[in-house]
């Protein structure tokens, strides 16, 4: 009995580690959660436009191929659909299921509303990679955070 006992310890472990990332994964295009607008702009030059708006999300920088959105002051949400933005482990859009799982392990699958999404949460971290995808190819790669 006490070895069925280790092997489901084991297993749920397995379970609690899939999709999860380290925090310094969770970003896109040299931009991570926290940056300010100035840091943005030194990393990424000035935006081709600035929209501000009454949500959670108040202030989004759009650049051609990556949308940063503030919140108080600080990154708290990226979105691309280009393959010219990636994550630091060089996930882009365009890339296929494979390369995500070699590059980040089994994702954390859920399907929303709106699709089904591979998701991957940083650690220690209110925000995760949430990556639609059309046939085996990534389709965009978002950078979501909890309010």
């Amino acid at each position: 009995m006490p070895i069925l006992h280790l092997i489901s310890l084991v297993l749920s472990s397995a379970l609690l580690l899939q999709g999860d990332i380290p925090a310094r994964d969770v970003s896109i295009g040299g931009v991570a959660v926290g940056d300010s607008p100035s840091q943005v702009v030194k990393k990424l030059g000035e935006p081709s436009s600035r929209l501000e708006t009454s949500d959670f999300l108040n202030l989004h920088y759009k650049y051609p191929s990556l949308t940063v959105s503030f919140s108080g002051g600080v990154v708290a949400g990226l979105f691309a659909n280009s393959p010219d933005a990636c994550t630091p482990k060089q996930l882009c859009p365009g890339d296929s299921l494979d390369k995500m799982r070699t590059l980040y392990g089994e994702p954390l699958v859920t399907d929303r509303e709106n699709g089904r999404f591979y998701e991957y949460y940083g650690r220690d971290l209110y925000c995760w990679l949430k990556i639609p995808a059309n046939g085996s190819k990534v389709t965009s790669i978002t950078v979501a955070c909890q309010p």
